[in-house]
């Protein structure tokens, strides 16, 4: 695989948390079709180059569009006062960026969320995928401890998910589309939460420090590989988890699952400007996913 194939894929892998919550509960409400931002991304340079401002959030431009109906409003409103565990993430996003608040409601009722009995799970991937379209690039520009913190919630979500449900764990890692993970979100909303609410965190990081970090290099990755190696995983399995190449005979749900796990770790375990750069780069990705 090519060295930039193998960098998406390594992003891809790395992120799979938020883009299991975010297009998979998303796949329910939309039938698979794919929401695009409301507002465009904001114009951030590449992780690897320079500066980036603090992004404004301005007031929205007058618009023909008419209001959200009411009812539908009130009864979304009704549906996450009944997951209290969001709160605090819907109300800080709310704060810091009320347009992409306003986005992801206008989104989430133009599909029907507020009927669904899940709405609040919905909701909270649409607004996670919003703020991920519209900002995620300022992520990648954050603290180190920040984006740690950022990562290592992602790897609480798949420890969970290697603990209830292997099957759809791999799901999880390979980024496919699991009307499953609704009902797992709805069972882990504090878990949820806390992953949501280190992303937003990201961002408002990166925004404000605006570290500029280069490319990952190729070194970065077999040393992420060697690592992976001396961790346990063997070649078959690193292959498939950076390579995308099924052995045979295929790895069970459960081993798939842990090497994923060991995948993570070894990302930790990297030293600082190496875990960074992939941490970097993942943001990147999934900010034009």
């Amino acid at each position: 695989m090519g060295n930039w194939k193998k960098q998406i894929r390594i992003a891809l892998l790395a992120m799979t948390a938020t883009l299991a919550a975010a297009f998979g509960s998303w796949f329910l409400a939309t039938g698979g079709q794919k929401p695009r931002p409301v507002e465009p991304p904001l114009a951030v340079k590449p992780v690897q180059t320079t500066t980036v401002e603090a992004p404004a959030d301005p007031a929205p431009a007058p618009s023909a569009e008419p209001p959200a109906d009411p009812q539908k409003l009130a009864l979304l409103d009704e549906k996450l006062a009944q997951a209290p565990d969001y709160t605090a993430f819907l109300t800080e996003l709310r704060s810091l960026y009320p347009s992409d608040y306003d986005a992801a409601v206008k989104a989430a009722l133009a599909n029907g969320v507020e009927n669904h009995a899940d709405a609040a799970d919905l909701f909270l991937a649409q607004a996670v995928q919003t703020l991920r379209q519209n900002r995620g690039l300022l992520g990648a520009k954050a603290g180190a401890e920040t984006l740690d913190k950022l990562f290592d919630a992602h790897q609480q979500v798949l420890k969970q998910l290697a603990q209830s449900d292997p099957a759809l764990c791999v799901d999880f890692l390979n980024g496919a589309p699991a009307d499953r993970f609704v009902a797992f979100a709805s069972a882990h909303r504090a878990l949820m939460a806390a992953e949501a609410e280190a992303g937003l965190v990201a961002i408002d990081d990166g925004a404000h420090k605006k570290i500029d970090r280069e490319a990952p290099t190729a070194a970065d990755f077999d040393d992420l590989e060697k690592l992976m190696l001396a961790k346990g995983v063997d070649p078959a399995g690193v292959a498939l988890l950076l390579d995308g190449k099924a052995p045979e005979p295929p790895l069970s749900d459960a081993q798939q699952c842990a090497n994923g796990l060991v995948y993570l770790d070894a990302m930790k375990a990297l030293p600082d400007l190496q875990r960074l750069r992939l941490y970097a780069l993942a943001l990147e990705v999934m900010a034009h996913e």
